[in-house]
C-alpha cells in the first residue's frame, strides 16, 4: 500500500538533473499526494506555502469531520454492549461480528486517512508504507470479509443488504487491485486504486451524515395512505436502505470525477525567459506529471 520511488545511484541522479523521477513498469513521471496536483516547474517557498494550503484545506476539514463521527460510532460498541448497538443485534455471534466490523473499519478510515497527507508520503515514505499496510490488512481486508456474514444478519430489508454487498464487494476487490499494483510496482495506478478504495471506505462517514435528511423525507410521508400509511417499519427499511446507496453512489461519483479531474490537461503556459519549451509533438511536462491510468 505504498507509492515510493526507488533511490538512483549518486552519478545518476546527478546526471539527470530535475527531471521527474518515474516509477512502475510504465515510466510515467512519479505524482505525489493523493489530494493536491503536483508541482513540477517550481519549488520556491511561495509554491510551497500555497501547495500547503491548498492540502490543509481539504485535508483539515476531511479530519475533523471524520474523527468525530468515527468517535461517535465507536462510542456505541467500544465497549461490547447489547444494549448501546445501533443496529438489533439477532444474536451473540451477530453483535460480536458487528463489533468486529465496525473496529477495523475505524482503523481503515484513521488509517486511510493518514495515507492521504500529501507530507506523510513524500518526507517519510516508510511510514507511509507500513501505515498503508495497516490500512489494508488490519483494517480494509478484515472489516470486508467480517462484513459478509454482518450484511447477511442485517435486519433491515433486502435493499439495504444489497447497497452493503455491493460495497463490501468493491471495497474488498478495490483494495486487492491496489494492493497488487503496488506490489508489481505500478505506483500510478496503486494511487488510482486506493483512491476509489478510501471513497469507498468513506461511505460509512457519510452515510451517518446524510441520514437525518433521509429520515426527514421519509418521515413526511409517514402517514399518507399511498406510501407508508404509518407503517414504521416499511419507513425504516427504506431509511436504511435509501440512505446507504445514496452515500455509495455519491462516493463513486465523487472518486471518478477526482480521478477525471487529475488527468485532465491543463492549459499550457507561454515558458519562460530561461526556461526550455517542451519538444515538439510530446506533451507538456505538467501534462504528463498529472496523467493517471484507471
Amino acid at each position: 500500500m505504498t507509492s515510493t520511488t526507488h533511490g538512483e545511484p549518486p552519478a545518476r541522479a546527478a546526471a539527470d538533473g530535475d527531471r521527474p523521477a518515474t516509477t512502475g513498469t510504465d515510466n510515467r513521471p512519479a505524482t505525489t499526494g493523493t489530494g493536491n496536483r503536483p508541482d513540477t516547474t517550481t519549488t520556491s517557498p511561495a509554491a510551497r506555502r500555497r501547495s500547503r494550503l491548498r492540502t490543509a484545506a481539504w485535508l483539515l476539514p476531511l479530519a475533523v469531520v471524520t474523527v468525530l463521527v468515527t468517535a461517535q460510532a465507536l462510542a456505541a460498541y467500544v465497549p461490547p454492549d447489547l444494549h448501546t448497538s445501533r443496529v438489533p443485534p439477532r444474536s451473540a455471534l451477530h453483535f460480536g461480528l458487528l463489533v468486529a466490523h465496525i473496529v477495523t473499519a475505524a482503523v481503515a478510515v484513521l488509517t486511510g486517512l493518514a495515507q492521504s497527507w500529501p507530507w506523510l508520503r513524500r518526507r517519510h515514505p516508510a511510514a507511509h508504507r507500513w501505515t498503508g499496510r495497516t490500512y489494508f490488512f488490519a483494517g480494509v481486508f478484515p472489516s470486508a470479509l467480517v462484513g459478509i456474514p454482518v450484511i447477511h444478519f442485517t435486519p433491515l430489508g433486502l435493499s439495504n443488504q444489497a447497497s452493503l454487498a455491493v460495497l463490501d464487494a468493491l471495497w474488498l476487490l478495490t483494495g486487492l487491485a491496489g494492493y497488487r499494483a503496488a506490489r508489481q510496482r505500478r505506483y500510478a495506478d496503486h494511487r488510482v486504486w486506493m483512491i476509489r478504495n478510501y471513497a469507498l471506505t468513506l461511505v460509512a462517514i457519510t452515510s451517518r451524515l446524510i441520514q437525518p435528511l433521509i429520515e426527514h423525507l421519509v418521515a413526511a410521508q409517514l402517514t399518507d395512505p399511498v406510501s407508508y400509511a404509518g407503517d414504521t417499519l416499511a419507513a425504516g427499511h427504506d431509511i436504511a436502505g435509501a440512505t446507504s446507496w445514496s452515500a455509495l453512489v455519491l462516493h463513486l461519483l465523487a472518486a471518478e470525477y477526482l480521478l477525471q479531474r487529475r488527468g485532465r490537461p491543463t492549459a499550457r503556459r507561454p515558458a519562460k525567459a530561461g526556461t526550455t519549451p517542451d519538444a515538439p509533438g510530446s506533451a507538456p511536462r505538467q501534462q504528463q506529471s498529472l496523467r493517471v491510468s484507471a
